[in-house]
């Protein structure tokens, strides 16, 4: 339980940290993260807002392409996927949200959903939404992603509306864009962790690096009694003892701090 409140701290620190432009810090730094840079105290940029404007109807701007590719990469070399556990601002807010999910998983209908084979492909959802809504389409067509993203629109496009009441104009994705930001909130009341398992397009960038990190969870194989206590904690629903750094895991310690036998660890290589 400590190493988890030490999570939490770490994670409202990051918060603040992220939305230090409300006392005039703005840096020209990408996030490792989803979060919007149209926020009014918004500290540094979106990276995937980046990426759309390095193909940006075929404008091509490298420099846009590589510096945000080449923060998410050392996060990623470094850390894995830990920034979506430990850092991600709407990781935190999923972690509030998962003790409702968690209500919601034990429902029969809940349970059944969640043994579909089908399941594991859905998550790769999130990949096909970097590669289709965040290079194709502004490739193709224009910004998209951006303007119907859920969390711009709960940290960007609300806090405007409340601070510059009347003076903020709608695009004209505003009706899809609110109509996704409600599925996205039902999302995550009803699966734990639903928006980093399915959609978020910075997860996918993210995910592959755990192959590869200087930091991982290891499992005991040899030890492990299969009491399976760590899956059932598991945020992200992986199977823990068969894993092997599972794109998937985000390295939040949950199986590590719950494993009665200690045979789940932190390594470094």
């Amino acid at each position: 339980m400590k190493f988890q409140l030490k999570r939490l701290y770490f994670q409202i620190i990051l918060f603040f940290t992220a939305n230090l432009g409300a006392v005039g810090l703005k840096t020209g730094f990408c996030y490792p993260f989803l979060y919007c840079q149209a926020c009014p105290s918004a500290t540094s940029a979106c990276p995937l807002r980046a990426l759309e404007n390095s193909v940006y109807k075929q404008s091509f701007e490298w420099r846009f392409l590589v510096y945000p590719l080449l923060i998410i990469g050392f996060f990623g070399i470094t850390t894995g996927r830990a920034i979506c556990g430990w850092a991600c601002p709407i990781g935190l807010l999923q972690r509030g949200t998962g003790r409702v999910a968690r209500k919601v998983k034990k429902h029969p209908i809940a349970q059944k959903l969640g043994k579909y084979r089908a399941e594991k492909y859905l998550r790769y959802t999130k990949y096909m939404m970097l590669i289709v809504f965040v290079f194709l389409t502004s490739l193709l067509i224009g910004f998209i992603f951006t303007d119907i993203c859920p969390v711009g629109m709960l940290v960007g496009t609300f806090p405007i509306l409340i601070l510059n009441p009347g003076k903020f104009v709608p695009n004209y994705f505003f009706p899809v864009a609110l109509v996704i930001f409600i599925l996205f909130m039902a999302l995550i009341f009803i699966i734990e962790r639903g928006w980093c398992r399915y959609f978020c397009p910075v997860g996918a960038l993210l995910g592959p690096f755990n192959k590869v990190s200087m930091l991982n969870i290891q499992v005991n194989t040899k030890e492990c009694t299969h009491c399976n206590i760590c899956s059932n904690i598991c945020p992200m629903g992986i199977d823990v003892p068969n894993m092997h750094r599972d794109p998937e895991c985000i390295l939040c310690g949950k199986c590590v701090t719950e494993c009665p036998k200690k045979y789940i660890t932190f390594e470094r290589t």
